[in-house]
């Protein structure tokens, strides 16, 4: 007899399509994106939270559900709404003009949301409709033997929030007569309680069976305990409801799931990433999250029309109130930074396969590239691809031949284990797993395993990939658990044309059998040298700069001791003016011996130039060493002086006596030095037969598995024998920087190559010119500066006094009247200045006159007349001074003396005389401009006239006094510090020696 019968579906269907049919959770979580993206969210954040019980919630600000949507759409699997493309409707976009495209296929990806966690709360909020929640336990969908008609999802509305709390324990009982019945229909009860008694029994009998392997410390409870065990009480609280904005009222739309029972995925990214105790699995989870989620939206895409810059997704783990980001819009790999990559494909590739673009390489683009297919594809329109997008970048991993700076260099290093890797990317939205590490679709590890030097692209340093739309590639489909594109025809001759791209790429751009890479890398290996010594400069630079430090913390009160005692010795030979033994005599020259030996060995030099914040210890320590040195140099000739008097012994005795005493502090010298020098060599020594053991067993450990796999038949022998010839180009070269180091070291020192002095001079040579290129190019700005800021200036001013003139004849009030003549004055009080610096022009008439002493003196105190007695500072000019005359552009001369009266006016603020001084006066044919402030140090003479050399704190250009020279010199007349000597106030003391001065 003919029946009909229909399909009966157990409960453990929906376990199928969602929990096990999703590759893993990170995937499940872009699911879920997807479907915020498709009710029009511009954000969705999935926020994990730490407590006894974790929690996740995954919340949006979409258009959300009605009851009726929740209904008929979450929870009818494979709903028809996109498989005929409904549109949304323009009222529920959320202020989305565009259209999205559809990321949805099958009605099912909600179902994902069971790899997150098992417990769900689902609320969400419709304009003009009110809240609705459903509550649902994905464990229910686990028992083999429930039917899933007989499964009731408990839903509810509500309008005020707070409404939820009282809701919650109802919708929970409700939950539970999925496990006991609710007495609604007594045959279904029935069913109920017998699924779940089968199913209890079956798990009872299967933990029995493999207790050896379970705990003994607590007995695993059954799946139905464990939905028993349940307290919604204790899952959610306010700190979850409020990371929806829905729910602080800052949207009136969306939808949030709040999870408990949350997967260990999610767990694992509570602790963070710099724990160096986690375990593999926790660190391994973590990265895959970020591989998985980072760059979920195109961040590279270059297409106005196509770019999703509406929609962003966040991951935020809560360790108490502190969040810290896990994945962030915000920290995306951008465009910007892509352009900086040294090798980049870029452009497009149409349905026969011709690529036409542009390529980067080595930092160079080369524009107007083609690339034919492979082969003339046959295809039929259910098997063909469509046009696509390529896009990505990858740089060189070996340090040695990167065009990349430094910063660039590390900064890609680092992103690639964040953002790297391949991507294929579906209108603007990621295809997964294309791009995590373990994922190789194109076969790019495949091919460097067979030659790495010819086949550049590997997965784990790309960044980029291929973009592609749902509308000109129909045949490129998802499987329906998210493991990849279905591998049919079309997504073969896919793979097949990017695969042919990037190898041709390889060979006639970058990799080795291109001649763009053999010409590029012989000065990207000169760039690498000459960086790699300016890096050995700066290293050694900051090393005799601590040497300096430290010897200056170690030695400062021995070498004051030393001083001061000195200083006594000094002492003695004064009081006794007369001696009359000469055994006196060669004790004091011995005890002079011995200090003088102390004094070497507190000896800084070599100096490096840049000496930074230590500079004035330094000098302090310096003054002290040279006074003990210029006190023992009197002493040396006072005992000298007073040998020469006496008679009583033979020269060669008291030569015999100093020279012993000469002897022994040497020998203690050469004693020291040796014990140091010996253990210092002895340890080198050591630390070179460890690289030495390193180097001979690096080759044989690294290839040692890929042997035992090629014994074992696990892997093949091109592959091998591949990599035996990368490891053996590699070590090569660590070899040579290993151990080259030593020997060259070595070599120098047994030709006796002073290997300290000569690199300090270098380091200080090489600092020097640094600064004077540098001081040439500041310089040539400075002129233009001044040349173009001059004519601004004087427009400026012309214009502002014509405003101001207009305004006197207006008639204005009280007020005004006031503010304006505020503002007059300030002009005039400007002008004047502007007028005073005139001569500094650059250009103009060059007209030359005679001037007097009594002419500088008048403008000098015109111009800083004011400021001079607001400082306390007296000026005083000889009468000698006053009566001077010289034949000269006002234009070479005004400038100096501003120049100087300026700098002393800075420098004698700072003392603490009682009378503050500046002195213009004329002695033997030379004028001085003096100061009692507190003078230059020694050490900065031979800078003072160089550009941009300045010791002040604020204010400072370091241009003053190189223009006085220059200006002095183009008139044939010349300036100079004073020797010590020839001071006239205890402070600065500059000299003037003009060409042709008179004296009246």
């Amino acid at each position: 007899m003919l029946s009909s019968v229909s399909f009966q579906t157990r409960a453990r269907t929906i376990d199928h399509l969602g929990r096990e049919q999703i590759a893993d959770c990170p995937t499940a979580i872009s699911e879920l994106w997807k479907n915020a993206y498709d009710a029009y969210a511009r954000n969705v954040c999935l926020n994990i939270f730490d407590g006894a019980i974790p929690v996740a919630t995954l919340v949006d600000d979409g258009h959300g559900m009605s009851l009726k949507d929740l209904k008929d759409k979450w929870l009818t699997v494979g709903t028809e709404s996109k498989a005929i493309a409904s549109e949304t409707p323009l009222e529920e976009r959320n202020g989305i003009k565009r259209t999205r495209v559809k990321q949805g296929q099958k009605g099912i990806g909600r179902l994902s949301c069971a790899a997150l966690g098992s417990l769900l709360l689902l609320v969400s909020k419709k304009k003009g409709h009110p809240f609705v929640a459903c509550l649902l336990d994905w464990r229910l969908f686990e028992n083999p033997f429930l039917m899933l008609h007989d499964i009731k999802i408990p839903t509810t509305t509500f309008s005020v929030k707070s409404e939820l709390a009282d809701l919650l324990p109802d919708m929970l009982d409700s939950l539970m007569g999925n496990l006991w019945g609710d007495k609604e229909d007594k045959a279904r009860d029935e069913r109920v309680i017998q699924a779940w008694e089968l199913f209890h029994q079956q798990e009872l009998t299967e933990q029995e069976s493999n207790k050896e392997d379970q705990s003994a410390q607590q007995t695993p409870k059954t799946t139905k305990e464990r939905i028993e065990n349940t307290v919604i009480d204790t899952y959610f609280s306010e700190r979850h409801f409020n990371t929806w904005q829905a729910w602080q009222n800052n949207t009136d739309q969306g939808t949030a799931m709040f999870m408990a029972d949350i997967s260990d995925d999610l767990k694992d990214q509570l602790t963070a990433d710099a724990s160096s105790e986690a375990e593999g699995t926790e660190v391994r989870s973590k990265e895959r999250l970020i591989q998985t989620l980072s760059s979920f939206v195109n961040p590279l895409s270059n297409n106005e029309d196509l770019q999703i810059t509406d929609f962003s997704t966040s991951v935020i783990a809560w360790n108490g109130n502190l969040q810290r980001f896990i994945v962030d819009e915000v920290r995306n790999f951008n465009m910007e930074r892509f352009n900086d990559l040294e090798h980049i494909i870029k452009g497009s590739v149409d349905e026969t396969g011709l690529f036409t673009g542009d390529i980067k390489a080595f930092g160079e683009w080369h524009k107007d590239i083609t690339i034919k297919p492979k082969a003339r594809y046959k295809m039929r329109k259910d098997t063909q691809f469509g046009p696509f997008n390529i896009q990505i970048g990858t740089f060189e991993v070996t340090k040695r031949n990167t065009t990349l700076s430094e910063d660039n260099y590390n900064y890609f290093d680092h992103q690639r284990s964040l953002f790297g890797g391949c991507m294929v990317y579906r209108d603007e939205l990621r295809v997964m797993p294309y791009g995590r590490e373990d994922n190789d679709f194109f076969e790019m590890e495949k091919r460097r395993s067979k030659n790495a030097g010819l086949y550049v692209f590997t997965n784990r340093a790309c960044f980029g990939g291929m973009q592609l739309s749902k509308a000109a590639n129909p045949n490129l489909k998802d499987k329906a658990g998210r493991e990849g594109i279905i591998d049919n025809k079309a997504s073969k001759l896919f793979r097949e044309v990017v695969e042919h791209i990037l190898i041709e790429v390889a060979k006639r751009f970058i990799g080795r059998a291109s001649d763009i890479r053999k010409d590029k890398l012989e000065e990207i290996h000169a760039d690498y040298d000459a960086e790699k010594a300016a890096k050995n400069r700066k290293k050694l630079l900051k090393k005799e700069q601590t040497r300096v430090k430290d010897s200056i913390s170690k030695n400062s009160t021995k070498l004051r001791i030393n001083h001061d005692e000195i200083t006594e010795l000094a002492e003695v030979l004064v009081r006794k003016a007369h001696f009359e033994n000469q055994d006196e005599l060669t004790s004091l020259q011995h005890h002079a011996n011995k200090l003088e030996g102390e004094l070497n060995g507190f000896s800084l030099s070599p100096i490096p130039k840049t000496l930074g914040s230590i500079e004035q210890s330094y000098r302090d320590y310096r003054d002290i060493e040279l006074a003990a040195k210029g006190l023992l140099k009197q002493i040396n000739g006072s005992i000298a002086s007073a040998q020469d008097k006496l008679v009583d012994k033979q020269d060669i005795d008291i030569a015999e006596k100093n020279f012993r005493s000469r002897a022994s502090i040497l020998h203690h010298k050469i004693r020291k030095l040796a014990s140091e020098g010996k253990a210092l060599i002895n340890s080198q020594l050591i630390e070179f037969e460890n690289q030495v053991d390193i180097a001979n067993k690096a080759f044989h450990s690294n290839l040692a598995t890929h042997l035992d796999d090629l014994a074992a038949g696990r892997t093949e022998l091109d592959k091998v024998t591949a990599l035996i010839e990368l490891e053996y180009e590699k070590q090569n070269r660590e070899a040579d920087t290993r151990l080259k180091p030593y020997i060259t070291a070595m070599q120098s020192l047994s030709e006796q190559i002073d290997l300290q002095g000569l690199a300090i001079q270098s380091v200080n040579e090489s600092s020097a010119l640094r600064k004077e290129l540098g001081k040439l190019h500041s310089l040539a700005q400075l002129g233009i500066s001044v040349e173009i800021i001059g004519h601004e200036i004087e427009g400026i001013d012309m214009t502002i006094e014509r405003g101001l003139k207009e305004l006197a004849t207006t008639r204005l009030d009280n007020k005004a009247e006031k503010t304006l003549d505020t503002i007059t004055h300030a002009h005039q009080a400007l002008s004047d200045s502007w007028r005073f610096l005139s001569p500094l022009k650059l250009s103009g008439e060059k007209v030359r006159t005679h001037l007097t002493g009594k002419d500088i003196y008048k403008y000098i105190e015109e111009f800083f007349g004011e400021r001079l007695k607001k400082n306390n500072i007296k000026l005083q000019a000889s009468d000698t001074f006053k009566t001077l005359s010289i034949f000269e552009q006002p234009s070479k001369i005004y400038p100096v003396f501003i120049n100087l009266i300026n700098n002393a006016r800075y420098w004698v603020k700072q003392t603490d005389e009682s009378e503050r001084l500046i002195k213009l006066d004329l002695k033997e044919g030379l004028v001085f401009v003096s100061d009692n402030g507190p003078g230059v140090d020694i050490d900065d003479i031979n800078e003072l006239f160089t550009i941009f050399f300045t010791k002040k704190q604020r204010g400072g250009r370091g241009v003053g006094l190189y223009l006085c020279r220059v200006n002095l010199a183009a008139g044939g007349h010349k300036i100079y510090y004073s020797q010590p000597q020839k001071k006239l106030l205890s402070g600065a003391n500059f000299i003037i020696e003009f060409r042709g001065l008179k004296n009246a």
